[in-house]
């Protein structure tokens, strides 16, 4: 099995210029050149786990979502393992399926496997596990929602702004009554969309009606549900907002069972291909799911590369309209 020094020496470089490329540190581009050149030659690999178990880590990384059917979620696990990878670290990926216990069970699952740092998606509150991670100072970063009273870094969207834009666009194109199929108050998300929904109304001099919002669970089914009832007992309604992928899913079936598609605007938060292929003038709050899992992964590796740091950092990802 070749080492670094044989890498070093087709190279016609020193082992500190090999060792300083491995380790990500610029390097003249020439040298980098012929160092890659002679690791592909040689079928050099990095033994990933002799540097973890030099430097006391495991170089794995747990990631706790809420399904492992979700779209969303696992869209952007998929960028953030591809950025991870090149980092040489490996993933281990947990769901909760939205229990609790079941949270706090994973965590000790990946504790036990000494994981270097942990990514959560979608938790807004804290937990025991949580806290268990904290105190063993392992690095926690939140995606899609700060995690009240703990301090991590966070990853997220503006989501306030994206939903005022998005319904003031609806008003702009001549909708006057306008429902929303939202989530629960305790909710990050659901708060800061349902925020810009009703201050992008007040705004427009329109109001805003308690009959006219339906809070769902984000399941297909509440979306459908949900705006089967919002349509049924306000007939007026020449628009609607769904706040999340799945439940739009359900709403738009309904829209087509009760044949008002074409008479209702309907605008949605998150956009994937279905949904040009089953209603394609619907418009869209498109997520960047590419750049929120890259940045979630420079995150943890800035903490995991850097000493101790208190200053964590909230960054926002811009997200896309398409109208």
């Amino acid at each position: 099995m070749p080492t670094i020094k044989d890498v070093a020496a087709k190279a016609g470089v020193s082992i500190g210029s090999v060792s300083n490329y491995l380790n990500g540190k610029v390097i003249k581009k020439k040298n980098a050149e012929l160092i890659q050149k002679a690791m592909d030659e040689l079928d050099y690999h990095r033994n990933f786990i002799a540097k973890g178990l030099k430097e006391n880590r495991s170089m794995s990384i747990g990631i706790i979502i809420n399904r492992l059917t979700d779209y969303f979620s696992m869209s952007i696990v998929s960028a953030l393992e591809n950025f991870l990878e090149k980092q040489g670290y490996s993933i281990i990926i947990c769901d909760y399926r939205g229990n609790k216990e079941r949270f706090d069970k994973k965590i000790d699952f990946l504790l036990n496997r000494s994981v270097d740092a942990v990514i959560v998606f979608h938790q807004d509150r804290s937990t025991p596990g949580l806290r268990k991670i904290k105190s063993k100072k392992i690095p926690i970063i939140a995606i899609d929602a700060p995690i009240e009273n703990l301090k991590t870094d966070v990853v997220v969207v503006d989501n306030y702004e994206a939903s005022k834009k998005g319904v003031l666009h609806l008003i702009e194109e001549g909708a006057n009554y306008i429902g929303i199929v939202s989530g629960k108050d305790a909710n990050y998300i659901s708060r800061k969309r349902q925020g810009g929904y009703e201050d992008a109304l007040i705004e427009s001099g329109l109001d805003v009606r308690k009959q006219y919002i339906w809070s769902g669970d984000y399941t297909i089914e509440s979306g459908y549900i949900g705006t089967k009832k919002l349509l049924k007992a306000n007939p007026e309604m020449d628009a609607i907002f769904v706040i999340n992928y799945y439940m739009s899913m359900g709403s738009l079936k309904a829209l087509q069972e009760m044949n008002v598609k074409d008479k209702i605007k309907v605008l949605v938060f998150d956009h994937f291909f279905v949904n040009d292929i089953f209603f394609p003038t619907i418009s869209s709050i498109e997520q960047p799911v590419y750049e929120i899992g890259k940045t979630a992964g420079k995150l943890i590796i800035e903490r995991l590369k850097g000493e101790e740091n208190t200053n964590y950092r909230t960054v926002y990802c811009k997200n896309t309209f398409i109208k």
